[in-house]
Parts: structure tokens; C-alpha cells; sequence
């Protein structure tokens, strides 16, 4: 007895190494990364290597996004399509995945980057089940906002009638609205209710109407970004405003927790999806793997919000590059 007590002691201590060292990748703290007034963009977090001028304007890297995701949408990856399928299990995986740190990450960016205002009024795009329009909505309620501040907006039905119950649980129905639309073209919007009806498509988002932007994990899945930014810089009212986007990107693996949070990434995440789904939605997180591969580096993305008028000020690194948060206002048009 004494002997498998010994053996069942070594083997949970052996177990608990791996998922120690996953838990310090999760848990380590924040690095934030100041980009240069000039648009310029530094090549290392640390600040060891310098800066470098931003990337000249590629007219190709657009139509190929828009390319490979157009080949993608013909079986519904990348699409609100695909997210029908898999909303019913979307937010627990949500929690597996990041070790329950999604929560965390999200409540960082409306807290430290929003900095929301009373009368704010909040755009959340792929707000999914909505967890950041409920949060920004809580938020505005208690500094004494009212009425429908927060809209957020997503391409996925079935996971927005899941928000919309949500929203009616924590009695916020009256400050957030949740609508379906895309992210690349916000001048018209259709309503959808907790039972999934969706409205006729109706008036979208006015030019100069919203003060804070937020977006969460959605970007990657948009085909054509610059165009998203461009919109996102048209529907905002100055340059005071901000935008704040989440995002996952491959670590770069140059440092050991860095190869494990990629290892994470590229092994664990597709794994959880399949077993979550009880296999039937094993190629929506193989997708959901191969985006986060694709997605540009950090700076690189930077720089391509930089050039559609959208001045990113800030990056801030969690889980060791393996999710970063970018802060970013509008430049001031040119006038004539």
C-alpha cells in the first residue's frame, strides 16, 4: 500500500510539472511595448534591438488575405458560419484554452485601454456571446450612462441570440444591443433576439458616432483588415477616441516558455477543440490553430493599422507573445 502511495504521490508530481510550466506561460507578468510618435515600430519588446521605419504600404497583402479567405468561406471557415456551429460550446473552450486567463485579458482591455467615460459610446466588434459589451456595458451603467451605449456587433447568429441572453440575465438588455454585421462594412445592421429571429437589415453605424472601439479575438477572421480599420476610423468621432484589439499570435519560441506557449497553441488548442465538440467541430479549431499560425507579427500588424489612420501607441504582450493587446487612436484627417 505504502509502495502505490509512493508510486500515485510521483505520479501526480510528474504530472504537475507540465501543467506548472503551462500555467507560469499564462501567468507571467505583462510586458508593454511604446511605440514611437512617428509611426515608427520597435523590433523587440525589450528594447534591445531599436526601431525601424514602418512597413511600406504592400497592395498585394490585402488581396491575398482576401484570397485565402475567399477559398476558406466556400465551406464556411472564417465566417459567422462557422462559429453557428460551434457557439454551443464556445465559451467554455474559451476558458480551457486559455487556462480561464480569456477573462482576464478581456477585463484588461476595457479597463486599461478603453478608459471608459460616462456617455461613452462603445463599438464591440466580433463580440461573439458578448463577455466584452456586457463588462463595457456594466461598467458605463455604474458611471450613470443610459440607454443603448454599447452596440456590439458580430457575424455569427447563433452566437450573438446566446449574448442576447446573456444580456437579459444580468438585466443589461436596456445598455447593451447586439447586432449581426461585418466588421468590414458597418453602414447597415440586422437586430437578432434570444430565440435567433433576425431582423431585415436596417441603418448601421453613423460616421463620427462612436467613442471607444473594442475588438477581441476577431480580427483574424476579418478577409480584408484594411478596410475594417478604414471603417473603424470612419464611425469614430476624434482623435481622442480610442480602439483596443485583442489578439492571439504565434510566439516567436526563442526563449522555453516561449516554445510552450507555442506548443500550446499549435498542439493543445485543436485538441481541447476536439474534444469539446466531441470531434464534430475539430476542423472549426484546426482553422482556429492555422489563423493564429497566419497572422502577421505584432509590429507588422501594427503597422498596418498605422497606415489606415489608426496610430497604434501600445502593445502590450501576455502569455509570452502569445496574446497582445494593441492601443491605438485615429490620426487627424488632412485638411485641404
Amino acid at each position: 500500500m505504502g509502495v502505490l502511495s509512493t508510486c500515485c504521490r510521483c505520479s501526480l508530481a510528474i504530472a504537475a510539472v507540465p501543467l506548472a510550466v503551462i500555467a507560469s506561460v499564462f501567468m507571467e507578468t505583462p510586458t508593454v511595448l511604446v511605440l514611437p510618435a512617428d509611426g515608427s515600430v520597435a523590433v523587440a519588446f525589450d528594447g534591445s534591438v531599436g526601431v525601424v521605419p514602418p512597413m511600406e504600404p504592400v497592395e498585394s497583402s490585402s488581396a491575398a488575405a482576401v484570397e485565402e479567405f475567399g477559398k476558406a468561406s466556400v465551406e464556411g471557415f472564417g465566417t459567422g458560419n462557422m462559429f453557428d456551429r460551434i457557439a454551443f460550446v464556445y465559451d467554455v473552450t474559451n476558458k480551457w484554452m486559455s487556462l480561464g486567463l480569456d477573462q482576464y485579458w478581456r477585463k484588461t482591455m476595457v479597463q486599461e485601454c478603453m478608459r471608459l467615460e460616462a456617455g461613452d459610446r462603445v463599438l464591440d466588434l466580433a463580440t461573439g456571446t458578448a463577455d466584452v459589451s456586457l463588462l463595457v456595458g456594466e461598467q458605463l451603467k455604474g458611471l450613470g450612462s443610459t440607454g443603448q451605449v454599447v452596440l456590439g456587433l458580430d457575424p455569427s447568429v447563433e452566437m450573438l441570440r446566446r449574448g442576447v441572453s446573456k444580456a437579459e440575465d444580468k438585466s443589461l438588455s436596456s445598455t447593451v444591443r447586439l447586432v449581426k454585421g461585418d466588421a468590414q462594412d458597418l453602414s447597415s445592421v440586422q437586430d437578432v433576439t434570444a430565440e435567433g429571429v433576425v431582423s431585415d437589415p436596417h441603418g448601421g453605424v453613423e460616421t463620427g458616432s462612436i467613442d471607444k472601439i473594442s475588438m477581441s479575438f476577431g480580427i483574424r477572421n476579418v478577409p480584408d483588415r484594411p478596410k475594417a480599420f478604414r471603417e473603424m476610423k470612419r464611425v469614430l468621432k476624434s482623435p481622442s477616441s480610442n480602439v483596443c484589439i485583442l489578439e492571439f499570435s504565434l510566439p516567436d519560441g526563442e526563449k522555453f516558455l516561449s516554445k510552450v506557449a507555442k506548443f500550446f497553441i499549435t498542439n493543445v488548442v485543436p485538441f481541447i477543440g476536439r474534444i469539446a465538440t466531441g470531434n464534430t467541430g475539430s476542423k472549426e479549431y484546426e482553422y482556429l490553430e492555422r489563423s493564429i499560425l497566419k497572422f502577421p507579427r505584432p509590429v507588422d500588424f501594427a503597422a498596418s493599422m498605422t497606415r489606415e489612420g489608426l496610430r497604434v501607441k501600445t502593445i502590450t504582450s501576455f502569455a509570452y507573445g502569445a496574446v497582445h493587446l494593441y492601443a491605438a487612436s485615429p490620426v487627424a484627417s488632412e485638411t485641404a
